[in-house]
């Protein structure tokens, strides 16, 4: 059995109480938000039941202005646009979202995925488009690192608008028309977590807003009292000016006024301003905040338009996120969540996705989990094997009879992932032994060569789980001279930042702090791989490679039921920064020990104490079950699982007592 850390959050009791009184959570969901920083009334309501009305404002990005003012000239001039997207589940989305809102604009747009030009820009690609007479480029969960090929681009006459979530290179960003990417210095977006999907939605939402009645134009929100006036200026619901007003306004200047009856809006060019005077006991700046809010509460709510356009996408945005494992919290909680309950209320609007739900998930929920584990790796699997085109012609099809000729395609393609990805994992720990000391090396790098490409980054991820050091695996193409990389980190060691010391050997790389590509020759990979081994041996303590487990609380064996499960379904959906609840239980015995499934690697068992008995699993542990078999006393860390209606435990980790 590994030896893992574990640690037990620390609840405040006198907290635990209070909530108790103020709330009807029970004390088990109470015990997990705490364990996780919510020990409010109002960050607990928040992340429990967030508001649609609360999603932040597009235009808060640095660039989204001009870009979409750009976008919307492109339509006005019906300028051929070409969005570029990434080949991965988030790409796809980010692609589908940004193509129907442009589409439905009236604009011309045409769309590319790469398949063997690798991720990102490919001049190759760029000049095939500008001769089909392309003006404006518009990337999707890619570009901020395409310093070269935006150049090349610009030298083309193209413009291009970069879309992306991905970390910006540290020696200099691509000369692009503009960009918009919540991670960019001086971006004022409250939240930098989005997916590229998410980004992708932004974007539309700003330029679906550019076409709004009020769109640049001044909205006065304004509070009185007696002689006290406080007066809230927005453009494009940004507020540009608040202040005390002395005098009487000049109500005309503005096109909207939105005063303290907060059940209406006043509009300038038809209606006489009638202004209601707050009470003598209020605050008449806090009374003109509660006024915004409660305005932008029925501008969404009042807006057809835009309501549409959110029903019509949200559901994309939590499959990408959802499928980029980005954190589930915040805003991105907001929209998976949103989207999750428009997917579950009909599935089938867009007819690929119906056949794989049909297909994969046969009537289960659609979870973030189920998303996970289901549909996400066979969508994925199109672009790791160099047909990425197919999985967005499958989501983009309006024709149920073409949906159902992609998916066909999309299973045979699956079916040969899952072939190329065991053969992938086979070779890679064979040559794993051959240049690596598993043992000394804090980072992993191995090279291979005549390897299928597709899957490094799955077999990568493995190889992390399984040694706990991050990893970098390469595949060598003899004829370019070139090597195609996948890495995959561990908490604590970011991998950017480690490529970036290294990029004079580089060609190209980007990524996410934990999970990055690159590309590189291959007379550099031997000096690559030492110098990483070097900055992996700077960098990397015994402490960071040793997994590291939260356990949300401990319970009773009694606490272990359906109810429990139940209470803890309102903290969905569950993923990355948002996982599923890890509880503990302190001296447990096992019995009907027994190994199971096709390749005999996991045990079933019961865990019992106090007279009580609850059926569990133990992925992959099928070699802990001598020990397992004896009487002994043990610690156990589990989620609660429902199987076939009935409760059961999903072990993570054992410690003999």
């Amino acid at each position: 059995m590994q030896k893992n850390k574990w640690i037990l959050q620390d609840i405040d009791k006198n907290i635990l109480y209070r909530l108790q009184e103020q709330t009807d959570l029970s004390e088990v969901t109470l015990k997990v938000l705490l364990s996780r920083g919510f020990n409010t009334i109002e960050a607990i309501k928040n992340f429990v039941s967030p508001k649609k009305e609360d999603l932040f404002n597009p235009f808060l990005f640095r660039d989204m202005y001009k870009a979409v003012l750009r976008i919307k000239k492109s339509i006005e001039n019906q300028e051929k646009i070409l969005i570029y997207a990434d080949r991965d589940v988030d790409g796809i989305t980010s692609l589908t979202i940004l193509y129907n809102t442009i589409a439905t604009l009236g604009g011309n747009v045409v769309w590319y995925i790469p398949s063997d030009e690798g991720y990102g820009l490919s001049c190759t690609v760029l000049d095939k488009y500008v001769q089909e007479g392309v003006k404006l480029i518009i990337t999707v969960d890619c570009g901020i690192s395409a310093v070269t090929e935006i150049d090349y681009a610009n030298s083309l006459g193209m413009e291009v608008i970069v879309t992306d979530h991905h970390e910006p290179p540290q020696d200099g960003l691509p000369k692009a028309y503009c960009i918009v990417d919540p991670k960019m210095d001086f971006c004022n977006y409250p939240f930098k977590e989005l997916a590229g999907c998410g980004v992708s939605f932004k974007v539309s939402q700003a330029l679906m807003q550019t076409y709004g009645k009020y769109f640049d134009k001044e909205v006065a929100v304004l509070a009185v009292k007696q002689e006290e006036i406080y007066l809230i200026i927005l453009i494009n619901d940004i507020i540009v000016k608040e202040e005390f007003v002395s005098g009487k306004p000049n109500l005309k200047d503005f096109s909207k006024i939105v005063t303290n009856d907060c059940n209406y809006v006043k509009d300038v060019e038809n209606t006489n301003i009638e202004i209601i005077e707050v009470k003598e006991q209020e605050d008449v700046k806090q009374t003109a905040h509660e006024i915004l809010k409660q305005y932008r509460k029925q501008n969404f709510e009042n807006d057809g338009r835009m309501l549409e356009f959110f029903e019509n996408n949200i559901d994309l945005v939590a499959l990408g996120s959802v499928a980029d494992i980005v954190p589930l919290v915040d805003e991105n909680r907001m929209l998976v969540r949103y989207g999750l309950s428009v997917l579950n209320k009909d599935c089938s609007k867009r007819f690929g996705l119906g056949y794989i739900f049909d297909e994969y998930l046969k009537g289960k929920q659609i979870s973030a989990k189920t998303i996970s584990w289901n549909v996400a790796p066979i969508l994925n699997a199109a672009g790791r094997m160099g047909k990425a085109s197919v999985a967005a012609e499958l989501i983009l099809a309006d024709d149920k009879y073409n949906a159902n000729d992609f998916f066909i395609e999309l299973k045979k393609l699956n079916n040969d992932r899952k072939e190329l990805q065991n053969e992938n994992i086979k070779q890679f720990n064979i040559l794993l032994k051959q240049q690596c000391d598993v043992e000394k090396d804090n980072i992993l790098v191995v090279s291979a060569g005549s390897l299928a490409h597709g899957v490094t980054g799955i077999v990568a991820s493995q190889m992390v789980k399984l040694y706990g050091k991050p990893v970098i695996l390469f595949i060598e193409d003899k004829e370019k001279g070139e090597a195609t990389g996948a890495c995959r980190s561990i908490d604590g060691f970011d991998i950017v930042s480690a490529l970036d010391k290294t990029k004079d050997l580089l060609i190209k790389f980007g990524g996410h702090h934990q999970a990055a590509g690159l590309t590189i020759e291959i007379g550099k990979i031997e000096e690559f791989r030492t110098r990483m081994k070097q900055i992996a041996k700077d960098s990397i303590s015994t402490e960071m490679v040793a997994k590291k487990i939260n356990v949300d609380c401990e319970l009773k064996i009694s606490d272990v039921n359906k109810n429990t499960y139940k209470d803890l379904t309102v903290l969905e959906p569950f993923g990355a920064s948002n996982s599923v609840p890890i509880f503990m239980l302190r001296n447990v015995s096992f019995e009907e020990v027994s190994i199971i499934g096709q390749t005999q690697e996991h045990l079933k068992l019961k865990v019992c104490k106090d007279g009580m008995s609850i059926p569990a699993v133990f992925w992959g542990a099928a070699k802990y079950a001598d020990d397992f078999g004896y009487k002994d006393k043990f610690d156990i860390l589990f989620n609660i699982d429902l199987n076939r209606d009935n409760v059961q435990l999903i072990i993570m980790d054992v410690k003999i007592v």
